[in-house]
């Protein structure tokens, strides 16, 4: 029988250590959470990123560099001790210091001696974000104001459970629900709606959130994807415009450059593009945020997008454009 390790007196233990404490706190208070690891534990930490940002329900921004293109992207452009370096200062590039200080590095680790998770850690030290790591040996290196949770594991296969259970308890000690697989119990629902609240919209954001569009709608994109860049200019019109959306909403951009898995095109992610476009061409004010996924809004601005009425006549207007 395959050795657990008593697992789940290495789980207790940690929970009630005062590292841990420190890391639950740090987690409670950030907004945006960057996990780190290598090898099996590069696919632990996607699958904590992804069910961090699931279950908390828009409150908390999760990231991994967990695509296989992106990880050898990076170690190409750099090397493998710098890699994680090098993805952290693109995902925090457009931050102000305030907001890279309610970010989170998660770093995860088996050995404790993963050269490019230490140099993250050490890098995250250095630009003022917040910094936990869970490991299942000591890490090789002293880092300053590291909550270093020690889980005591001799085998990967136990490391890398309890750091997928450690990050349920993160979530779970954040105040969000863990549901069961059959899904919610009505106890678990009541936890969403404070007080019993019922709401029309899930989030507030939902009505002070406008999405738009990039190409096609504020970037002319003439030659569609081309070689990568943002080659073109405004749409005409498109400035006066985000300046008086931005006076009553939040506009959020949405674009499939900002997928996490989007090849780096002269070392720079699609987001950083796209921000570095909008600077250029002073409309980065307006914007509050650029993301790939389809945000929370009252409203959607986009050049290929039909209007729901019946499916009949969407099935026609799709049938009269294609």
């Amino acid at each position: 029988m395959l050795n657990i390790e008593n697992i789940d007196e290495k789980y207790y233990k940690v929970v009630n250590s005062k590292e841990w404490l420190e890391f639950q706190n740090k987690f409670n208070k950030c907004d945006n959470i960057f996990v780190l690891g290598h090898g099996g534990n590069l696919a632990v930490a996607d699958h904590a990123a992804i069910d961090i940002t699931r279950l908390s329900n828009g409150t908390k921004n999760a990231q991994c560099p967990g695509s296989a293109t992106v990880v050898t992207s990076l170690i190409n452009d750099t090397n493998f001790d710098q890699w994680m370096v090098q993805w952290l200062r693109q995902v925090t590039s457009t931050m102000t210091e305030a907001q890279k200080k309610r970010c989170l590095i998660f770093g995860i680790s088996s050995s404790g001696g993963s050269r490019d998770l230490i140099k993250a850690l050490q890098w995250g030290y250095a630009n003022g974000l917040q910094l936990g790591c869970v490991t299942a040996q000591p890490l090789i290196e002293r880092i300053p104001k590291l909550s270093e949770v020690l889980m005591d594991c001799e085998y990967y296969h136990t490391a890398e459970v309890l750091s997928l259970l450690l990050q349920y308890e993160l979530t779970h000690g954040s105040g969000k629900v863990c549901p069961p697989i059959g899904g919610n119990k009505p106890e678990d629902i009541a936890h969403y709606n404070t007080n019993g609240e019922i709401r029309e919209h899930s989030f507030p954001d939902e009505m002070k959130n406008i999405g738009v569009d990039f190409d096609g709608v504020i970037h002319k994109n003439s030659k569609g994807y081309y070689d990568g860049t943002i080659y073109d200019e405004p749409i005409e019109g498109s400035k006066e415009a985000l300046q008086k959306l931005s006076k009553k909403y939040d506009v959020v951009i949405f674009t499939a450059k900002a997928k996490p898995d989007r090849g780096l095109v002269n070392g720079k992610t699609g987001t950083q593009l796209v921000w570095e476009w909008l600077k250029e061409h002073k409309m980065e004010k307006y914007v509050t945020k650029v993301t790939a996924e389809k945000p929370r809004a009252v409203a959607y601005i986009d050049d290929k997008g039909i209007t729901f009425n019946s499916w009949e006549q969407t099935l026609k207007e799709l049938n009269d454009r294609l």
